[in-house]
């Protein structure tokens, strides 16, 4: 919407400008309708519309004069002014207070008024488009405290300004923080609200995109005003911000503000600023918080002995790797210590593919985005605690160690060609007598086990991932796919082709 202000002292014609054009239906909005000039600078300084259409010829304050004051306090705003015949030469002294254009009252219609704004629109977006640009590059200049600037604008800032970084949070999955960008609906919120206004006081003055998940705003303090008074406008300010921008579909965010600062200090806050947001996975999501020092540079963590641990509390019968983990990462948290968990992250990783390819479990494909150190805690404990319960699975069969080693043997191994002679000679017991306690605490024997550890991923592998049965047959053990073929057939009821094609239509 482009707001629009309706200036006229006569009330009949200020309620025809009104009700000429459905002006909602065509993408405007009127702030006001006001019956003098000196009412429009009021209404102004508190809408601030885009286009202000007046009548030239008003008491007190003509439209010209009203033209001329506009255009102190803004350079930029699009003024139209209405005019009768005897008008024209008078209106045309306008020209040098930069009058958009005028409207001869008796022939004004919605046909022409509309084809005035939409030339009218398409100026303001080049315009936008251009400042833009060099907003961009002032900015720039500023945060990175370059020389180049252009120094008359940055004597126009003043002295009393504040700056907000406004970062979208980057989400977790499987242990690795994904990247994240501003979609183009976030963006235009954010452009929308970041150019309000409050007050009076908190005035616009540049942002700029930084990164993709990043965005720089500065912000100026124009009246004179209590610290305590700027300091509540600051956080009214950022309210309003994640107010916007909380109704936006999954969107998780934070800010960070200053209070007043000076533009010599603009590029030492943006620095701040720029480190402070790193350890954004600690906070509440959808929060905003004041700049503070730049946190000390941490000791570099060195972590063999807990995952060492770690490890031993899954495979304990009486472990709680819920609670191991849990300690791991409680210190690290509660002092923000963002380095050592980015470091401890990939060794717990490692350690469930570890685990899992161990005792052949079949890793959890979980991609749920965390976005909270707390989430992020809570998956590693879910994570190591389901870990726990798979090993302990074959301790739970009431089988003996000699038995429950065969059985994690079995599965570790099971695409190798597999024997009692073999386990007997890995164990250093007699093959036969394996057997017959494997068959003895089991109730089935060790050939028949293998098979089924076979078939079951073997089933997984034509379910999942879409093998051949040749592929299916190589991965699982057995040296022909004909050989596999019958032992699949005899096992699960149907031919491997027959259960993916099952599968499949399931």
């Amino acid at each position: 919407m482009i707001n629009i202000m309706l200036v006229d002292d006569e009330v009949l014609a200020l309620d025809y400008l009104k009700n000429m054009v459905d002006w909602e239906k065509h993408g405007y909005h009127i702030v006001g309708c006001v019956n003098s000039g000196k009412k429009a600078l009021e209404l102004y300084g508190k809408a601030a519309p885009e286009i202000v259409i007046s009548d030239i010829r008003m008491p007190v304050m003509d439209g010209l004069e009203l033209t001329r004051r506009l255009k102190e306090k803004n350079k930029d705003v699009v003024v139209i002014l209405l005019s009768a015949y005897k008008d024209f030469e008078y209106a045309k002294k306008g020209i040098q207070y930069g009058v958009s254009n005028y409207l001869l009252k008796h022939e004004l219609s919605e046909e022409i008024m509309l084809e005035e704004l939409a030339r009218v629109r398409e100026q303001l977006k080049k315009a936008h488009r251009d400042q833009k640009i060099y907003q961009k590059y002032f900015m720039n200049q500023l945060i990175y405290n370059q020389n180049s600037g252009d120094s008359v604008e940055k004597e126009s800032l003043g002295s009393r300004l504040f700056l907000m970084l406004i970062h979208k949070r980057n989400p977790a999955a499987r242990g690795e923080f994904l990247d994240v960008e501003w979609n183009a609906k976030e963006q235009e919120i954010l452009e929308q609200v970041l150019e309000t206004g409050l007050e009076q006081i908190v005035s616009y003055v540049a942002d700029v995109q930084i990164t993709a998940n990043n965005w720089m705003v500065l912000y100026r303090i124009d009246n004179i005003a209590s610290k305590y008074t700027i300091n509540r406008l600051i956080e009214r300010k950022t309210a309003q911000i994640i107010d916007k921008l909380e109704g936006m579909p999954d969107c998780r965010f934070n800010i960070i503000y200053s209070y007043e600062i000076t533009p010599e200090e603009i590029s030492v806050t943006f620095r701040k600023m720029s480190r402070q947001i790193r350890y954004v996975v600690f906070w509440r999501v959808n929060r905003g918080c004041p700049v503070w020092e730049i946190p000390r540079e941490e000791q570099k963590m060195v972590w063999g002995e807990e995952i060492r641990f770690l490890r031993d509390s899954v495979y304990e019968k009486n472990g709680n790797p819920r609670e191991v983990v849990g300690t791991l990462f409680e210190s690290l948290c509660y002092e923000e210590r963002l380095e050592a968990c980015r470091s401890l992250m990939p060794l717990l990783n490692n350690l469930i593919r570890e685990i899992c390819k161990t005792e052949n479990i079949h890793e959890k494909q979980e991609n749920q985005k965390l976005y909270t150190m707390e989430e992020i805690v809570h998956y590693y404990e879910d994570c190591f605690t389901w870990l726990h319960e798979k090993v302990m699975e074959t301790e739970e069969m009431g089988c003996s160690r000699p038995v429950a080693d065969m059985i994690r043997y079995i599965r570790k191994n099971y695409r190798q060609e597999l024997s009692l002679e073999i386990l007997g000679e890995e164990f250093q017991m007699n093959g036969v007598y394996l057997g017959q306690m494997f068959k003895k605490e089991t109730g089935i024997t060790f050939l028949k086990y293998l098979t089924n550890v076979r078939i079951e991923e073997a089933k997984r592998l034509l379910r999942e991932e879409n093998c051949t049965v040749s592929e299916t047959a190589e991965r699982v053990g057995y040296r022909t796919s004909q050989y596999f073929s019958q032992i699949f057939t005899r096992t699960v009821g149907m031919k491997p082709q027959e259960y993916k094609k099952w599968k499949e239509r399931d």
